[in-house]
């Protein structure tokens, strides 16, 4: 029966860590993810198991059966569980609305979050904090003279719950089931647990009393205790929580550095952390009847953990190195990633396992000791509580004060001395005459010395520290880097680098960058050198604000989320027109860190229009209650944990309600290390809340979103760039001319929209498919490839369904050379140029290939011999045309097809070869109706493996040609015809798209033949 209930109590502790994690994230979108909100609300879970705890300490003894009254409180506890989602969504809708707007920039608003959200959890905490008193004290009186271990075995059980729910949550359920899901889980787990205790209960026919003899042994008229061992024990109690939680602290800070800040990331450390204290408990079971004086072992064993939480440091230095290796030999595959994750808990493990395995003996030792000494269950109780409480300072003082004053060598001493501290206390109360006392204290002294040589001779490097191990696999650059600003913030580690000798300035947060710029942009304007062009970060730095700032020019108030290097909300602030520019930014070692790029970013400082706050996004908005003319959202990467809820569908249904009528919302979005559906997921979230939306790819790597609750998002007025300020920023670059502006937009609403409906999971804050996806494909290294592809295509898909033609370029300069679409018009005006051109370095060799490659066309096409084979014929004919047509819509290059039609007049090519080239020229310039003429005979040449053109290049032009001219059957036949032969899988950008137009199209004609027909009413 002990084992029956040890095991319910496993399901018990794996339920309460799911609560605890579920529960931080749903109050996390309701009072933001700002450090203090983090410690708060985790303040406010252990503050109600602690409460808890202590309630049911003072009147355990007087129950009969407490497992009775634990298996109520488990229903108690599932039954709240099934319903938390919806009380959440009501309680947090009624405060939004009712609340917020009659508070706005009141104190009492903050006091009313706060009051609200502990409202939402306290009651599941403090019924919680009981179940653990209740559980000990029913299997105590069922295993009589065992009590040490028979609470070791509950902590056990309970830790090893704990460990094992974190991960079945973090990794199984919340992609399954998303958090509402995983909560209902959580619930089960506890009235399965209460089901099974009743069941258990009703199955012993004997009742044992009240007063069994193990409760008898440690009864308070049994012993008497010893003066002030109560107190000891419970400061003991208390401060070995506080030196565990500052441990906790400084390890997942420390870790983040080595394996990444991601989500996954936090609930492996977690798990880790837990597990270390659930084996020092299931160790010490065996020991704690048996010890004869578990005063000196809980001193000892309190030595030894700050011992080892120092001992530590060389290890965690070394796990760089180790990372390094590991990322360096798996494949950045799916495979591989689960690779990863395992050793990744194997190092969290190596790293807090030994000094957790020593927490996981103090409390059955503590609790074990006061029941012996007089105390009875009350202890249980009592050292449950004051455990819990010191847990609520630990998170205080490491959070608040220890890591910004300290930083986390500083912090893990801090902790260490903690222990070590109480562990001579308590050593030091055994008295003169105890045996080997001399001893001890020796060893005593020799911990702390050790400490003060770990402590000063272990150095934390940081360049080792900010190198981003976990994404480069590497701790060394291509370029010496020289730190210039670190800071342990409450949120994160903010590291500002210069490399040497290019001078770039770099910006990141806990080893990844979120910002730089080149030593260009500190340099005067006119200094020796040509314009160079606009890459990189700087490109995405640029160009975010001022395209949004083109889509709202007369803007006049300005909200950026998100500081990075400043330079948006600089650029913005060039702008005359600008009145107020708010700056929202969740860490404040960011703005510190960001000082770094001054001048570059000078007005964010210095401009009296500027204001910098200091808070998260959501919490902002929703306290402020005031709307904006230009809202940007610019944080961190989503795999970063918590900052995937500024791409999720409820958070853009706040935000849109922040605009003013006339008003545009900016969203970075970063192609690199995602993948097209995760893409997908964030604009399908976005569409379900703006009425118009637009893309532009302003890097290689980076896109920007422009939304707005207008019908359609107004053309852009370039001449923003015009600006006196604006044009003394850009001095040093090549000019941004409208065409090259124009050649960044991608697609809109009215191109991606049938796909977003239709497919697309939209990213949410209860089913978060980027928070929990976007780890993966950052260690797989995905790039959202299929996004960019569509702008500088041969066919621009996108464009046709816009109806906006673009002519081929005359510009050869290459101000944008990230942009595929910007890259290739430049191209296609250089090979079309009749005079050698001097190429500039921005187009790379990839267009000097080009150049040669047209070159030898060109001759091949002036001599008079036949090609060698017609199907090569074409294909070359084909890459030919990509590149000197490249990045056109609905235009075709005349001179070209005329060069094609006389070599074909010249050497009697066969009729499928005049087909392919009629149907290339057909499709490039929107002729619609001659296109499907001519696919139609190609179909079946290509269906029965004819090599004339590739199935994909067909099936394309061919179904949108019979979309443009309303033919949907004949759609759908060239897509089933020609989808079997199609060399892309069925999941790429292009083919989703394809099928989404069809089965619009699809849907449409049915509707239409389902309307019925309007009523005519006769008169009689």
């Amino acid at each position: 029966m002990v084992a029956l209930l040890c095991f319910l109590f496993v399901l018990s502790g794996a339920a309460g860590l799911i609560y605890e994690s579920i529960w931080a994230r749903y109050l996390g979108l309701f009072v933001g993810h700002s450090a203090y909100a983090q410690i708060i609300v985790l303040v406010i879970f252990l503050g109600g198991m602690s409460a808890g705890a202590m309630a049911v300490s003072r009147w355990s003894e007087r129950l009969k059966q407490p497992l009775w009254a634990y298996a109520v409180i488990e229903f108690v506890v599932g039954y709240l569980g099934l319903f938390f989602h919806d009380v959440f969504q009501a309680v947090t809708g009624w405060a939004y609305a009712a609340v917020y707007p009659h508070l706005a920039g009141s104190w009492t608003l903050t006091a009313a979050k706060w009051a609200i959200a502990g409202s939402l959890i306290l009651p599941q905490s403090v019924l919680l904090g009981m179940t653990f008193p209740l559980m000990s004290a029913g299997l105590l009186r069922l295993a009589r003279g065992q009590n040490g271990r028979i609470l070791s075995l509950l902590y056990f059980s309970n830790s090893l719950g704990a460990a094992a729910g974190v991960l079945v949550a973090g990794f199984y359920l919340l992609e399954r089931a998303g958090l509402e899901g995983t909560l209902i889980a959580a619930a089960i787990l506890n009235l399965a647990v209460a089901a099974a205790t009743g069941i258990v209960m009703l199955s012993r026919r004997k009742q044992p009393r009240r007063a069994t003899a193990a409760a008898k042994e440690a009864a308070p008229s049994s012993r008497r205790t010893p003066p002030g061992l109560e107190r000891l024990l419970i400061i003991v109690s208390l401060g070995t929580a506080v030196g565990s939680f500052v441990y906790e602290i400084a390890w997942i800070r420390m870790l983040a550095l080595v394996l990444g800040s991601a989500t996954h990331s936090f609930e492996l450390m977690l798990s880790a952390f837990i597990l270390g204290l659930a084996l020092g408990a299931w160790w010490i079971r065996a020991r704690a009847d048996r010890l004869p004086e578990p005063l000196r072992t809980l001193g000892v064993v309190q030595c030894a953990m700050g011992v080892l939480a120092l001992a530590t440091l060389p290890l965690y230095v070394a796990s760089f190195e180790w990372i390094a290796s590991l990322l360096s030999a798996l494949t950045r595959t799916d495979s591989g990633y689960v690779a990863f994750t395992i050793v990744r808990y194997g190092l969290c493990l190596l790293i807090m396992l030994p000094a957790t395995f020593c927490a996981g003996m103090t409390l059955p030792l503590i609790t074990r000791t006061l029941m012996a000494h007089g105390l009875g269950e009350r202890a249980i109780g009592a050292v449950y509580s004051w455990n819990t409480f010191g847990s609520i300072v630990g998170v205080v003082l490491g959070g608040l004060v220890l890591l910004p004053m300290l930083g986390l060598k500083g912090m893990l001493l801090a902790g260490a001395l903690v222990d070590i501290g109480i562990g001579l206390l308590l050593l030091w109360r055994l008295g003169p005459r105890q045996p080997h006392r001399r001893l001890l204290m020796a060893a005593a002294a020799a911990s702390l010395l050790f400490t003060a040589v770990i402590g000063g001779g272990v150095r934390l490097d940081t360049r080792l520290l900010s190198s981003g191990v976990y994404r480069t696999g590497s701790i060394r650059g291509p370029e010496e880097r020289e730190v210039i600003f670190y800071r342990d913030g409450r949120t994160a580690t903010v590291t500002a680098s210069r490399l040497m000798p290019s001078g770039q300035i770099s910006l990141a947060t806990n080893g990844k960058a979120d910002a730089s710029l080149a030593a260009v942009w500190f340099r005067p304007c006119g200094a020796a050198g040509s314009r160079a062009p606009l890459m990189a970060d700087a490109a995405t730095q640029t160009l975010l604000p001022l395209i949004t700032l083109a889509h709202a020019p007369q803007a006049q108030t300005a909200a950026i989320i998100g500081q990075g290097s400043g330079m948006s909300s600089h650029l913005l602030l060039g702008s005359p027109a600008i009145r107020e520019m708010v700056t929202i930014e969740i860490e404040p070692q960011m703005i510190e860190g960001s000082r770094a790029f001054y001048p570059a970013n000078r007005r964010a400082f210095d401009d009296p229009r500027s204001q910098i706050v200091i808070d998260d996004a959501k919490s902002y908005f929703a306290s402020e209650q005031r709307k904006f003319d230009i809202i940007m959202s610019e944080p961190s990467n989503p795999w970063v944990s918590g900052v995937s809820g500024l791409f999720t569908t409820e958070f853009y249904d706040r935000i849109r309600r922040y605009l003013t009528p006339e008003g545009v919302f900016g969203q970075w979005l970063h192609l690199y290390e995602l993948d097209d559906d995760l893409v997908l997921s964030v604009l399908a979230a976005m569409q379900q809340n703006f009425r118009s939306y637009e893309i532009y790819q302003v890097a290689r790597g980076d896109v920007l979103v422009l939304a707005s609750n207008r019908a359609r998002l107004p053309a852009p007025e370039w001449a923003v760039f015009q600006s006196p300020a604006l044009q003394e920023d850009l001095c040093r670059f090549a000019p941004l001319t409208p065409e090259v502006l124009d050649g960044l937009h991608l697609a809109g609403k009215r191109e991606l929209g049938p796909l977003l409906q239709s497919n697309s999971q939209p990213n949410s804050d209860y089913f978060p498919v980027l928070d929990l996806g976007a780890e993966r494909r950052r260690f797989r290294r995905d790039f959202a490839g299929g996004f960019p592809a569509l702008s500088a295509d041969w066919y621009n898909l996108v464009a046709s369904q816009r109806g906006r033609r673009t002519p081929a370029s005359k510009e050869v300069a290459l101000g944008l050379p990230e942009s595929p679409r910007v890259w290739a018009r430049a191209v296609g005006a250089l090979l079309r140029q009749s005079a050698p051109v001097q190429m500039d370095t921005a187009f790379g060799p990839m267009s000097r290939d080009a150049v040669f490659r047209w070159r030898q066309w060109q001759s091949s096409i002036a001599a008079n011999r036949a090609p060698a084979g017609w199907e090569l014929w074409l294909d070359q004919a084909a890459a030919m045309e990509r590149l000197v047509s490249g990045g056109t819509a609905g235009m075709a290059d005349e001179e070209f097809y005329r060069g094609l039609r006389r070599v074909m007049d010249r050497h009697s090519a066969p009729a499928p070869v005049r087909d392919v080239v009629r149907f290339r020229h057909a499709i490039a310039t929107w002729s619609f109706a001659e296109a499907s003429e001519v696919g139609e005979r190609l179909m079946p040449l290509i269906a029965r493996g004819g090599r004339w053109m590739p199935a994909d290049e067909l099936r394309d032009g061919l179904l949108m040609a019979r979309l443009h001219i309303k033919d949907v059957k004949g759609a759908r036949r060239a897509f089933d015809t020609l989808t079997p032969l199609s060399a892309r899988p069925s999941a790429e950008l292009r083919s989703q798209l394809l099928s989404s137009y069809l089965r619009g199209a699809e849907w449409m004609r049915a509707s239409m033949v389902r309307r019925p027909a309007k009523a005519v009413s006769v008169t009689p």
